[in-house]
């Protein structure tokens, strides 16, 4: 279990100044089984009519809006988080869990997932005496195993609305589709999966994994690094795919207006706790 201090922030400068601007923020990371947030700061503007409550997944939204003339808009928080308290998070009541069982548009199957999972199927097979263990956290574990053999990871090549489909047919992508595609495949297989976002130690950026349903639990997966999620992340929300964890979302007016983004993220470890 490692003490980390993160911080993360993002700036959007406008060429003119806009108005009437509504936006949704995800980029606060909450204390749950696994992680432990302490010494949270928040800052954002404008900051004239701002609220926070919880969306219908559970992830913490600050909820803003201005009518006054601005030409830049910031958002960041920081503190520090016990990380990697347990391996699991236990799940919400079974009702609840059919959204994680159905594709959505971005994870929805077409002829390149359906001939993957032929092959993960016969994998999975020859792979069970290694694992020593059948169910849904073994399944995940070789396909984890398999897409971070059979998938480059390549800047640029995809975008925000990438499908899973079209990213495991180009064999090539970001954690956003090492995540749908790992989703797409689990629920093939019977396995609810969900969409996770959040911060990494040495990333420089968010970065996406996935959480798969098993015995009671959510088990935390890192399908582009290879790895179940330990002491180095940092979970903020979590969803049926990345449109649901979308960090900003927002409309606002203005007359031929360009915006530029910037983002940055960064964690470090302060401290190491004995488990």
């Amino acid at each position: 279990m490692k003490k980390l201090r993160f911080r993360y922030e993002m700036h959007l400068q406008f060429d003119a100044p806009v108005n009437d601007h509504r936006f949704t923020l995800k980029c606060i990371p909450m204390s749950n089984q696994r992680q432990v947030i302490q010494k949270l700061e928040t800052y954002i503007y404008p900051n004239e009519m701002l609220s926070k409550a919880e969306d219908s997944f559970g992830n913490l939204c600050i909820y803003g809006y201005t009518d006054k003339p601005h030409t830049r808009f910031d958002a960041v928080v920081s503190g520090e988080a016990l990380a990697g308290c347990l391996p699991y998070e236990p799940a919400e009541e079974n009702y609840r869990l059919g959204r994680y069982r159905y594709p959505t548009p971005y994870t929805k199957p077409g002829p390149a997932l359906k001939e993957y999972y032929r092959k993960f199927q016969a994998e999975y097979k020859n792979s069970k005496v290694q694992i020593g263990a059948e169910g849904n956290l073994s399944k995940s574990i070789v396909l984890m195993h398999m897409l971070h053999r059979d998938i480059s990871y390549v800047q640029g090549v995809t975008t925000v609305d990438t499908t899973a489909e079209e990213a495991l047919a180009g064999r090539r992508g970001v954690c956003q589709d090492y995540s749908h595609i790992m989703i797409a495949l689990c629920q093939m297989a019977g396995i609810p999966a969900r969409y996770v976002v959040g911060m990494l130690i040495g990333e420089g950026l968010s970065h996406a994994w996935v959480e798969i349903y098993h015995d009671g639990c959510w088990y935390a997966l890192d399908p582009t690094n290879d790895l179940m999620v330990d002491d180095q992340h940092i979970k903020i929300s979590a969803g049926r795919n990345y449109h649901d964890c979308r960090i900003n979302q927002g409309a606002f007016r203005g007359i031929m207006v360009h915006q530029t983004q910037t983002i940055g993220v960064s964690v470090e470890e302060i401290g190491k706790l004995e488990e």
